[in-house]
């Protein structure tokens, strides 16, 4: 028997379920925050099981994912099941707590399980899926607009911010030429006037979690049967998170595509209905948050550092091109919300 399926027998006794009855065990694809994310099956029943870690980033803009955050975040998936939201299904542990604690390849981590949602993702977006998804999250919100949780309200602007730092103090120990450093000096600037323009006196924060195409289901007949995000839950205020629904599904062709559809923009909108909040302050706001959703995010800024630290003949041209192409990117998404509201 293999380390991982060992492992997982093992997690699967602290749930009270007999790990002979384990017939199959995938392992799914994993990403850069180093957890581990398996498809199992005990007997006629399939289960996402999730070994989750704590320290998930290279950096502290996100913060850790702690355990009083982690009961947190299974506290509200128990909420949003309960009303009808269609997301993961968790299945608790015998001694009726949140998940369970062990340590695998010299690592500790949180092992839960959630029961397997059937679905496909859609990445190229339609009117019709851009106009469910905005109707789909104004439902979504308005169940969890009273909500209340301990967790804190930061605003995306705090990390966005700290962005910046990051790559001013790599700027400062870099060889990056005087023309460059200008350039890039230049986009930052740009950055933060974007921060500015979408300050607020008052946040509007609502609990959410990561609603991008790749956390969200959708069955043959195009309706959404699935959410399957939980490490993200927590506050967003809502234009900042309207901010990165448009930027995520006025792409027609794709989330790798720079291209965005204005139309999908406004059938967004259409959806999601935001006319009683989305007066001239907040459209300014939006504009930006758009801007800063696709050019001030941690894309952006991993590889903007990339490229700062490791700056040569060949860096300078990368260093062009990357910011040349994240220019072109802004002008792009700052005209999706224009377009879309005339």
């Amino acid at each position: 028997m293999s380390n991982e399926k060992n492992m997982i027998c093992t997690a699967l006794e602290a749930y009270g379920e007999n790990p002979k009855a384990l017939t199959r065990v995938e392992k799914l694809v994993e990403n850069f925050h180093g957890d581990h994310h398996f498809q199992i099956q005990l007997e006629n029943n399939y289960y996402s099981a999730r070994f989750v870690g704590s320290h998930r980033y290279d950096h502290d803009v996100f913060g850790e994912l702690t355990d009083d955050i982690l009961t947190e975040q299974m506290r509200f998936c128990d909420f949003l099941n309960e009303n009808e939201i269609p997301f993961m299904r968790r299945k608790p542990p015998a001694d009726g707590n949140p998940y369970i604690h062990l340590s695998w390849k010299d690592s500790a981590y949180r092992f839960l399980l959630f029961e397997w949602m059937e679905g496909r993702h859609i990445t190229q977006c339609t009117e019709e899926v851009a106009y469910k998804m905005g109707k789909m999250v104004r439902g979504y919100h308005a169940k969890t607009y009273t909500y209340s949780a301990s967790l804190p309200k930061v605003s995306h602007l705090t990390g966005y911010g700290k962005f910046i730092e990051m790559i001013r103090t790599a700027m400062a120990g870099s060889i990056i030429n005087g023309q460059q450093r200008s350039i890039l000096h230049t986009y930052l600037q740009t950055a933060e006037h974007h921060i500015e323009r979408s300050a607020a006196s008052n946040f509007d924060f609502i609990m959410q979690s990561d609603l991008n195409p790749l956390n969200i289901l959708w069955d043959e007949r195009d309706a959404i049967t699935g959410i399957i995000d939980f490490e993200h839950i927590s506050y967003t205020d809502r234009i900042e998170g309207l901010a990165w629904l448009i930027k995520w599904y006025s792409r027609p062709d794709g989330i790798g595509s720079n291209v965005g559809s204005p139309k999908l923009a406004q059938c967004l909108l259409k959806g999601y209905g935001p006319e009683e909040f989305l007066n001239k302050e907040n459209l300014v706001r939006l504009q930006s948050l758009v801007w800063l959703s696709g050019c001030m995010n941690w894309g952006f800024t991993a590889k903007t550092l990339d490229l700062v630290k490791e700056y040569d003949g060949r860096g300078q041209m990368e260093l062009n091109g990357h910011l040349v192409k994240y220019q072109e990117r802004g002008e792009k998404l700052k005209s999706l919300v224009v377009q879309s509201i005339l």
